[in-house]
């Protein structure tokens, strides 16, 4: 599915349940939508970086900031997730 400018692609990390709520909210919200691709392009620097026959000190200092930048936006994708559930389930 392609959302905003990217394609929006499955994580096979991701519950199909999240993953749903993640494809509404990429249309829904524009921070959302954001993460996602952010969360997304560091994966694909990383697989960059995995790539590499040889790593600099600069690539290894480089990989560990785009992993705490992954893990950070990860965090704040979770979140909004668990607020939709909250946010959409009936009281009781």
């Amino acid at each position: 599915m392609t959302v905003g400018s990217s394609e929006v692609k499955y994580s096979g990390n991701m519950a199909p349940e999240d993953y749903e709520i993640a494809l509404k909210l990429c249309e829904d919200d524009p921070e959302f939508n954001r993460l996602w691709e952010e969360h997304h392009d560091l994966k694909e620097k990383l697989t960059e970086f995995k790539g590499k026959a040889f790593l600099t000190a600069e690539d290894e200092l480089e990989m560990k900031r785009i992993k705490r930048l992954k893990l950070w936006g990860k965090d704040k994708i979770a979140k909004k997730i668990r607020d939709y559930k909250v946010a959409v389930s009936p009281p009781g």
